[in-house]
């Protein structure tokens, strides 16, 4: 559907062509042809040009219909609706539809009735109607995201007789350095991923478990009394498995962009610019149409 404010009667008669093909899906309701495009010959041999043709298929029967658009800032008169009436006879055509932005005068009304013709209003709802920036609430989308957090806990190395205790919320023992005999730092990283692979396989939940890694070369560790030399250590830590899955809730709504009145059948329609129709009535609040 159109996404700005303004329409133009191309815009209008496209309108009205997807509203009555929506409408009439349920139906059997098929749109023929809309447009400068849809022309026909009737049986005085002149063309006709139909703003918006369908047609529906009664058991073997077929009905068209000719449906004519009027985007202008004056109510329709009783001349569009004589018009109408001799193309249809022209054409064979059973049914007619005068679509009309402004209204029907009263003569218009009362003629169209006499000619069994339906008149519809279609407009763009404005600052002073009722439904301008009204929003209608169509659906209620539910989304559940379901997430597993797993994760090794590292809570302590030892060295030789020295234990290094870490809180294994904030990750540090992944930053804990050791130097070479050159004095470069190394890091114990490689090690203590193998540790969160193994722990991970193991499934054990809250078990405290400790490993054992050989260095592959001496490395030194600085303490109080001097330095340890370390070949091998032992991590300690523990598996946890959190389940984050949460649950979302979204209204989905729309607002109002069009009004639709048909006048003898008593039907008020709504039409947003997303394309979806409501059928406000008397005795139903908001129906969802399509």
């Amino acid at each position: 559907m159109s996404k700005t404010s303004k329409i133009n009667w191309k815009d209008y008669e496209a309108i009205t062509k997807y509203v009555y093909e929506s409408l009439g899906a349920q139906y059997g309701i098929k749109i023929l042809g809309y447009g400068n495009a849809c022309k026909l010959k009737g049986k005085s041999g002149v063309m006709h040009q139909i703003d918006v043709l369908t047609e529906q298929l009664d058991g073997t029967k077929s009905m068209r219909t000719a449906i004519e658009c009027k985007y202008c800032k004056e109510k329709a008169n009783k001349d569009i609706v004589m018009k109408l009436s001799e193309t249809m006879l022209d054409l064979g055509i059973e049914k007619g539809i005068i679509v009309c932005k402004s209204g029907f005068t009263k003569d218009t009304v009362m003629y169209a009735e006499h000619k069994g013709i339906k008149l519809v209003k279609l407009w763009e709802v404005g600052e002073s109607h009722v439904d301008y920036k009204k929003e209608i609430e169509f659906g209620t989308l539910d989304i559940r995201l379901n997430i597993t957090r797993t994760r090794a806990n590292i809570t302590s190395i030892t060295f030789v007789d020295k234990t290094i205790h870490f809180d294994p919320l904030k990750g540090a023992a992944y930053l804990f350095n050791l130097r070479d005999a050159c004095g470069r730092e190394v890091n114990l990283k490689p090690y203590l991923l193998k540790f969160a692979s193994e722990v991970t396989k193991r499934r054990e939940v809250l078990k405290n478990i400790t490993l054992d890694y050989s260095t592959d070369r001496k490395l030194f560790l600085d303490v109080e009394n001097g330095v340890l030399v370390i070949e091998k250590f032992s991590v300690t830590g523990f598996l946890t498995i959190d389940d984050l899955s949460t649950k979302k809730y979204f209204t989905l709504t729309d607002q109002v962009w069009m009004i639709m009145e048909e006048l003898f059948d008593k039907r008020r329609l709504s039409l947003s610019k997303s394309g979806l129709i409501w059928s406000v009535r008397e005795t139903d609040n908001n129906i969802l149409v399509k």
